[in-house]
């Protein structure tokens, strides 16, 4: 057995969020050299909106990490994960597979945000043409849960700077009530790490309680109520709508085609440190 192998996995489990729950099953796989195999854990979540109070159950996530041995060595990859998340009063449960690569090593944390509605923002190593990780950015990252792929997986969009999403901006243009700039500055740090954030807002001549996420594609944010349905644009900005109405489609429109290509980033486990351990070209095939 690869003990070095062996103990990179364990703390790629670990940074990923799954902690050492799974080192047991996962030596044991790996001393019994099975080619390729799969590892289960469960995992819960109080959502946002029943940490005020309201009765609602945990969201239940279930996660399938897929490991396979090189054919080259004796060494194991983790490659990537299954996601399958059933919110609490949720008819039908919510799938996503993770890619380590392509993904940027989004951690069972941050994929059970994802796969709530939420957008996060993460650092992301850009390469330079030799292919090296030269420059670190700030990158928003947003599920579209309205579609699926050929893989029936959901698009997972990547929004850098130069999509040019500015958060400050976006919260200083909603009527909230009270909201000092401490206040902000939480909620800032709420959103950018991929959390609800509650806030009072002035609709109409009445002070709502509410809850909002970030949404980097339409430069704006996403308002919901204390039982999480949405409040609409033009119910918080009604003498806007028509004078917006054309800058909103136009937005809608080219939202995707201003994204910036994230085939130039990478991203690492912070204790790589040059070490060639990762799964580049030992990808499953599917």
């Amino acid at each position: 057995m690869n003990e070095q192998n062996l103990e990179y996995l364990k703390k790629s489990l670990d940074y990923l969020g799954f902690g050492t729950k799974l080192n047991d099953v996962l030596e044991s796989a790996i001393s019994r050299e099975i080619p390729a195999f799969t590892l289960g854990i469960n995992q819960s979540y109080t959502p946002a909106q029943a940490q005020k109070g309201t009765t609602v159950g945990s969201d239940q996530m279930r996660v399938l990490l897929n490991f396979n041995r090189s054919k080259q060595s004796d060494m194991y990859f983790l490659n990537d994960y299954e996601v399958t998340l059933l919110k609490a009063g949720g008819a039908l449960p919510i799938k996503q597979v993770f890619d380590l690569e392509r993904d940027n090593r989004i951690t069972a944390l941050q994929a059970y945000k994802l796969l709530s509605g939420n957008s996060l923002e993460r650092d992301v190593y850009s390469k330079s043409e030799s292919g090296e990780a030269t420059e670190k950015k700030k990158v928003w990252f947003k599920l579209s849960l309205d579609v699926q792929d050929a893989y029936g997986n959901h698009p997972l969009k990547k929004f850098y700077p130069e999509f040019k999403f500015d958060l400050s901006e976006s919260i200083d243009k909603y009527p909230f009530k009270g909201l000092t700039e401490t206040g902000k500055e939480g909620m800032m740090r709420m959103l950018r790490n991929g959390n609800l954030a509650q806030a009072d807002i002035v609709i109409g001549k009445k002070s709502v309680a509410v809850f909002v996420t970030a949404n980097p594609q339409f430069k704006g944010l996403d308002v919901y109520d204390k039982s999480m349905a949405t409040i609409r644009q033009d119910e918080i900005f009604p003498k806007k709508v028509e004078e917006n109405k054309a800058d909103v489609v136009e937005s809608k429109e080219t939202a995707l085609a201003k994204e910036i290509n994230t085939r130039t980033s990478e991203d690492r486990f912070p204790w790589e440190d040059g070490q060639n351990l990762s799964s580049s070209g030992e990808g499953i095939e599917r």
